[in-house]
């Protein structure tokens, strides 16, 4: 989107005729949805004017949205779009902060108790500019896979493909990661 609620509530409706004619499409994704609503002087509680359109076309389509963890804190913020989101995608922007991944889990569940939890795996530190250590990147999808096994995480989401040239290592750490746990 254009980085603004309205273009925000343009691009649900999109998605809503798109899915009538491609019934594989299943919901959209809010990326950054807390700096786009604040960056617009919109309160969190005003979330639902902007996907109510799309819901009304396609009740079925489910709500995604980043939640960043040094976002977390503002339970006020996130407890006003909790009815609004289907599906939390859960991001840890420094690599640095990979170490707190336990507390950021624990956090977000309370957080969304009642929602699906998806990880998100970084291979580049995009803050730092730099590759997510490869040890980092391990060490996330094993507790990924534990989260998941225990029921605290529903799944997880890799960024991105166009990084797997650049950050070979840590494709191939995910890769054997994968391979390992079918």
């Amino acid at each position: 989107t254009a980085g603004d609620p309205d273009s925000m509530r343009t691009e649900g409706e999109r998605i809503a005729r798109l899915s009538e004619r491609f019934t594989n499409i299943s919901g959209a994704f809010c990326d950054d949805l807390m700096s786009i609503l604040r960056k617009n002087g919109w309160g969190p509680d005003r979330l639902g004017e902007v996907i109510s359109p799309m819901r009304e076309m396609n009740p079925d389509l489910k709500v995604w949205s980043v939640v960043y963890t040094h976002e977390s804190e503002d339970a006020e913020f996130w407890s006003l779009v909790r009815p609004h989101i289907d599906i939390v995608n859960l991001w840890v922007w420094e690599s640095k902060n990979l170490i707190h991944l336990p507390r950021y889990v624990d956090q977000c569940r309370e957080l969304f108790p009642d929602k699906p939890i998806n990880m998100g795996i970084y291979l580049r530190d995009y803050h730092e500019r730099a590759s997510v250590p490869v040890d980092a990147v391990k060490r996330q999808m094993e507790l990924t896979a534990e989260y998941i096994d225990k029921g605290k995480l529903d799944g997880y989401s890799i960024l991105a493909a166009v990084t797997i040239e650049t950050q070979r290592e840590q494709a191939e750490a995910l890769r054997d990661f994968i391979a390992k746990h079918k």
